[in-house]
This record gives structure tokens, sequence and C-alpha cells, in this order.
């Protein structure tokens, strides 16, 4: 009789813990976008569009979606991307400090969160650009980052070279982006940007009390789109320092 196997047959240890940011996004609308008829030829063209912008945003290149030259040429950030996985309806990237690190240069979060934020800001230029490849109107309007950081812990599929990764700041990550879809972008806190760099670029930190499994979690969030948020959210999902 032949000898079943396990389709997630992992090596029985997992790795040492790395220290990591977890960078999450997700398309709002991408379901509707799905279910259109005949767009299979489609869906891989819009979600490669994506996928180049947030890529710049992390190795470096033009960012096509700023609207002054000056900035628009990116280079690469001081850190690693480990692992990268499309999740469905958005993707998962786990970066790691740089090579011989054990710690991440501050300074380059700083700038991820600066061009995620203008990224989502800029999404319908990501858009506009698609329709050249997508000939269709309901496609995903807006994009959503959560980021977070802890440990995680690599774990090995058998007799493969694929990996997958678990941590708790992979579930935060995820659950940061979908808090207020109102705001777009929350980081965690715990990615330890200074003060003096969150004040000088705008970012304010509050307290998120509803995120299940992490109450009262201390975030980053764009100060001016906070203070923009309708009263009723704030009072439900915030509570200012």
């Amino acid at each position: 009789m032949a000898r079943h196997r396990s389709t997630y047959e992992f090596e029985k240890r997992a790795s040492k813990p790395k220290n990591s940011v977890a960078l999450m996004y997700d398309l709002e609308g991408f379901s509707k976008f799905f279910n259109q008829p005949d767009v299979q030829d489609y869906i891989p063209s819009f979600l490669n569009h994506v996928s180049n912008a947030v890529s710049v945003c992390l190795y470096g290149g033009t960012a096509y979606w700023m609207d002054e030259d000056e900035h628009r040429t990116l280079s690469a950030l001081d850190l690693r991307v480990s692992h990268e996985k499309f999740m469905g309806d958005g993707a998962l990237y786990i970066l790691l400090p740089p090579t011989g690190e054990t710690d991440f240069d501050q300074r380059s979060l700083q700038i991820l969160c600066n061009r995620l934020w203008n990224l989502k800001n800029n999404f319908p230029k990501i858009i506009t650009k698609a329709l050249d490849d997508v000939p269709v109107v309901e496609v995903p309007q807006r994009i959503r980052f959560g980021l977070s950081r802890g440990a995680v812990y690599e774990l090995k599929k058998k007799d493969t070279s694929a990996r997958e990764y678990i941590g708790f700041c992979i579930n935060q990550a995820s659950r940061l982006q979908s808090y207020c879809p109102e705001l777009g972008f929350i980081a965690s806190a715990r990615l330890r940007i200074s003060e003096k760099e969150l004040k000088e670029h705008g970012y304010r930190k509050v307290v998120a009390t509803k995120i299940k499994g992490f109450p009262n979690e201390l975030v980053v969030v764009d100060g001016e789109e906070f203070d923009e948020l309708d009263a009723s959210v704030k009072a439900t999902l915030f509570q200012t320092l």
C-alpha cells in the first residue's frame, strides 16, 4: 500500500527566531473584480502592476505615481526581503535586517512607511496605468497596508526548498490593514521608529482598542488622516494619548 504523504509535511524543527517586519497589503474590492465575466486573463496583469509598485518601494526604481520628479527615483532600502507570498486578495512580505546585521536601520523603516503611504494615496495612478492592460471598470480602487514587527520562525517543507513563516507579527499586520479601512495605512509602534522621525513626517501614535487578539495596541497613523476620521469611528476604534 502506498504511503500517504501530507501536502504540508514540515521538517521537525522550526528555525531560530528572526527579527522581522511583516508587511501586508490588501486590495479593496478584489472579490468584485474577480467575479466579473472573463477576467481570468486580466487578473494577473492587474496584480503585476500592484506587485511591481510595491517592489519599487522595497528594491528601488521609478515611482511613476509620484507627482514631483525628484521623488520618483527611489533607491533600494537597507533590508532584505526574505519571503513574498500572494494571499488571495493581497500579499505578505517578510522583511529581515541587512545581511550580517541583527537589527533594522530605523531610517529604512521610516522611509518604507513613507513610500507605502505615498503609494496608498496615489493608488489611482496605478489603476490608470493598469487600465491599459485591464479593460474593465470594476477594479480594486484602494490598497490598504499593515505593518508589524516581531520574531518570526521559518518552517521548511520536507524534500523541497519551500518555506513558510509563522509569528505574531504576521497575524497582527493582517489585522492592522483591515482594522480601519478609512485610513488604509496602520503600522504597529513595535517598528520602534523614533518619536522625532514620526513627528517630522506627520505621523501620530494612538491606541487601537479593538484589534482581535491584540487589545490596546499602540499604532502609528498619519496625523491628518486620523483627524479627518468621523468622530464615531475614532471613539469606537481608537484612544488618543
